[in-house]
């Protein structure tokens, strides 16, 4: 089985350093907005609406600044990862009850649950990096957030 390589599930697009919102919708909006560009997913409200409906349900904040939004929806016609890193952090209650300013968005596709899982599981050991939020929130430019993004994963460099 070849191994998982987080850049296989990203898009350029996908990568939006400094974002500026108000809300975590608007941040997840523009973040499928960034994924549609390959087709990957559709434009459009079903999309962010079940990633929402799946964040009402219970908080994906984990800590550290940090919040991975996800939902398998019809909307998601592939597997994919978007990152946004924020201008502002947003007041979302986590368990260390800081705010939030970096968001891994995770989307896919409804039916077998297991490929990602396996994609969650690899976030969670590599958000565990104490660099890793950090090198995120450093890069200036989309290249460079998905670069720090990838390398971090021990990925190719993009």
């Amino acid at each position: 089985m070849r191994p998982m390589k987080l850049q296989d599930y990203t898009t350029p697009t996908g990568f939006l350093p400094h974002l500026s919102c108000a809300t975590l919708e608007q941040a997840v909006m523009r973040l499928v907005d960034g994924l549609a560009v390959d087709a990957a997913v559709d434009v459009g409200a079903d999309l962010v609406r079940d990633v929402m409906h799946r964040e009402a349900e219970g908080s994906t904040a984990i800590g550290g600044g940090l919040i991975i939004p996800h939902a398998r929806s019809r909307g998601a016609r592939r597997l994919r990862v978007a990152v946004a890193t924020l201008d502002r952090a947003l007041d979302i209650p986590s368990d260390d009850g800081r705010p939030v300013d970096v968001i891994i968005l995770l989307v896919g596709p409804p039916g077998d649950p297991v490929p990602m899982l396996r994609l969650l599981a690899r976030l969670a050991r590599l958000v565990r990096r104490d660099d890793f939020l950090n090198e995120l929130r450093a890069a200036g430019t989309a290249v460079q957030l998905r670069t720090a993004f990838v390398e971090a994963a021990g990925d190719t460099a993009v």
